[in-house]
């Protein structure tokens, strides 16, 4: 990754679906990437509060998630009339359909393999150090506790108090800031050399939810067309 990258260039390839390209889908999902599994279902909806960030621009718009176990995900982007794309991901390992719901049309990949884990880093960023691409959404309490990362700071934004967690590796950072008092995720901000690059808030955040096998299926009405197989 050309690490000197605009704020703008960074929401721009975090934010898309890169016209639905199965290569640039799983360049974000680094094979070193530690396992998460969740054992019962998660919904995590997200939206970019990077400073600077227009707040009307699709890069802005929530983005939601759903995963369960290793192998399923649900990534759900918000509509981008603009470019006429309404991009949705679904993993049920080893298929993979990457969909336009703007026009109805898709694409069913199978996964080659050896490894079939679905893999959901919190900060989705090709190149980024192992360390900080083993926090995935869905799984970052746990991660945390398998690294004995302490709290270093409480914060206080707006009306509420937020104990933080810094997780630095060479030049790059995570911080994951948790409701205090809990182990649910609020804030994850990204630094490259020190410099504020991206931070996400988390809107929603479900545990233990009770399992939805649909979730994890094309939808019907889509044309989908097979990916070759390499």
């Amino acid at each position: 990754m050309t690490r000197n990258l605009s704020v703008k260039e960074l929401l721009l390839k975090y934010f898309r679906i890169a016209a639905f390209s199965i290569a640039s889908f799983f360049a974000a999902a680094p094979a070193h990437a530690a396992t998460c599994a969740p054992l019962k279902l998660v919904h995590i909806v997200e939206t970019a509060v990077t400073p600077g960030i227009d707040p009307a621009s699709f890069g802005a718009q929530p983005r939601t998630y759903y995963r369960i176990g290793n192998d399923k995900l649900r990534i759900e982007e918000a509509p981008d009339n603009a470019n006429g794309i309404h991009g949705l991901v679904i993993v049920a390992e080893p298929n993979i359909w990457m969909i336009n719901l703007f026009d109805a049309t898709g694409q069913h990949i199978v996964d080659p393999g050896p490894t079939f884990n679905a893999v959901a880093s919190v900060i989705a960023i090709q190149g980024l150090p192992g360390k900080l691409a083993g926090l995935q959404l869905g799984c970052e309490a746990d991660f945390l506790a398998a690294n004995a990362v302490a709290p270093t700071r409480t914060e206080h934004i707006g009306d509420a108090y937020f104990t933080t967690y810094r997780i630095a590796d060479g030049n790059d950072a995570i911080e994951l800031l948790e409701h205090r008092g809990t182990v649910t995720p609020a804030y994850a901000r990204y630094y490259h050399v020190g410099e504020l690059k991206l931070v996400l808030r988390y809107d929603v955040y479900e545990r233990d939810l009770p399992e939805d096998p649909s979730l994890f299926l094309a939808p019907t009405g889509i044309a989908l067309h097979e990916a070759e197989k390499k």
